[in-house]
């Protein structure tokens, strides 16, 4: 087996695609709970009039879950990983942009938990692991060799899912944490 046939395996597209829109989904639930919150993130990238930032929260939220939903409903399709890298690109960039603006003090805006956490280089490489699963997951379905996938295909998919989730959670975990030991204690 080569490099060319693992990567077009239906279970690495498959495990690609269900851990991004695993990731995707705890993004995206709590913006579509709190809407004003990441209307207020937006707001604080400074990217986009302040007259237009509600539209812009509420048209990023709706890419965000209609990403989650091509991943979910069509997993082994390359459109459906293109799409959400067209999400996480852009979130990725924004953060990125304020970043090399020197603006470090602002919220990521990720949803949830996340949203305690500051923007930070680190930040931008766990957002470069998703765009880099989402780039295996488009590149698995676009050579895919067609095979069928059998019940312990699936087993397998939702395992490395699973395990690619897990190492999300972490490393958010990790930025969080390092975020809250560089911010000043408050009384």
């Amino acid at each position: 087996m080569t490099a060319f046939d693992l990567i077009g395996d239906p279970v690495v597209t498959a495990s690609c695609s269900a851990a991004a829109a695993l990731v995707l989904l705890l993004s995206v639930a709590p913006k579509l709970r709190e809407p004003d919150r990441f209307h207020g993130a937006i707001d604080a990238y400074r990217l986009v009039p302040a007259a237009w930032g509600r539209a812009v929260a509420l048209a990023l939220i709706g890419a965000e879950a209609l990403a989650v939903l091509l991943l979910a409903l069509m997993p082994l399709q390359a459109a459906s990983s293109l799409a959400a890298m067209g999400v996480a690109g852009v979130a990725t960039g924004a953060v990125a942009i304020n970043l090399l603006r020197g603006r470090r003090d602002i919220r990521c805006g990720c949803g949830g938990a996340d949203d305690s956490m500051p923007l930070s280089g680190g930040l931008l490489w766990r957002n470069a692991a998703l765009l880099a699963v989402l780039g295996i997951a488009a590149a698995s379905a676009a050579g895919g060799n067609g095979r069928a996938m059998s019940a312990l295909d699936y087993a397998a998919a939702g395992f490395i899912a699973l395990a690619l989730l897990l190492m999300w959670l972490g490393a958010t975990q990790l930025l969080v944490n390092a975020g809250r030991a560089r911010s000043p204690v408050r009384a």
